[in-house]
């Protein structure tokens, strides 16, 4: 009896933690997903060329960005083109530059269980230029569906940038 309840304690455990060890693994491929959108992001920006950025092959097609401005408590939803060809594009097109920098990665985790779910946190440094050069830190949670970004929440200091920049 003794040794058929330790060989079921010790068969909880190996299932417990092969679940987390396959939770780890789903976020370290979304980490990387995400390392490879913030690289293209970059080339982007650092390239001369005027070609249409695209990098929808990183989200879902219902992909959602929140942005959390000034009077906005509930963040500002915008949509894969909206994000792509009207936010990003459109810095580049009006001259700016964008480098995202220095990030410190750590996983998700679930709102009501408190585990690890894939997501990822991200705090990093972002330099904007055009008249002025600007240092501003974010922290954005990422989500993912089947190794697709599906929805980024995004705080930073818009305004205080855009104030800097025109100085």
């Amino acid at each position: 009896m003794n040794k058929l309840k330790n060989i079921l304690i010790l068969s909880a455990l190996i299932f417990l933690f092969s679940c987390s060890e396959n939770k780890i693994k789903r976020y370290e491929q979304n980490l990387e997903t995400l390392k490879l959108l913030v690289d293209d992001i970059n080339n982007y920006y650092e390239s001369s060329d005027s070609s249409a950025l695209d990098i929808s092959q990183y989200f879902t097609s219902d992909f959602t960005f929140y942005s959390f401005t000034a009077g906005s408590p509930k963040g500002v939803p915008v949509s894969l083109t909206e994000y792509q060809d009207g936010i990003l594009s459109q810095l580049k097109k009006n001259g700016f530059t964008i480098e995202i920098g220095h990030s410190i990665y750590l996983p998700g985790i679930d709102k009501n269980t408190y585990e690890i779910d894939g997501s990822v946190r991200v705090y990093s440094k972002a330099t904007v230029s055009r008249e002025n050069t600007v240092e501003l830190s974010a922290y954005r949670t990422v989500n993912f569906k089947n190794g697709k970004i599906s929805g980024i929440w995004e705080w930073a200091d818009y305004g205080g940038a855009i104030n800097q920049i025109y100085e």
